[in-house]
């Protein structure tokens, strides 16, 4: 593999703070082990709300193994179905 097919990701590097109507977060871009730049991302209040509650669904799945399945489970006992 290539260093141009290699993966790229992100490290944040600071917090998020809100600038104006958007929100702002700092980030390293690496390909592979690469280091390539520090940008600035700049998103909307509406997309970085939707991208905090997947986040949180992703983090409680990944605490909570299982537990949509208890959730289903227990509605399905309390609703017969």
């Amino acid at each position: 593999m290539t260093d141009d097919e290699a993966p790229r990701r992100l490290k944040l590097t600071g917090g998020a703070r809100l600038v104006g109507d958007r929100v702002a977060v700092s980030a390293m871009v690496f390909r592979g082990p690469v280091h390539i730049a520090t940008e600035e991302v700049f998103l909307s209040v509406d997309d970085a709300s939707v991208l905090q509650a997947q986040l949180t669904h992703a983090l409680d799945a990944r605490s909570f193994p299982g537990m949509e399945q208890r959730v289903r489970e227990h509605a399905r006992m309390r609703y017969g179905f």
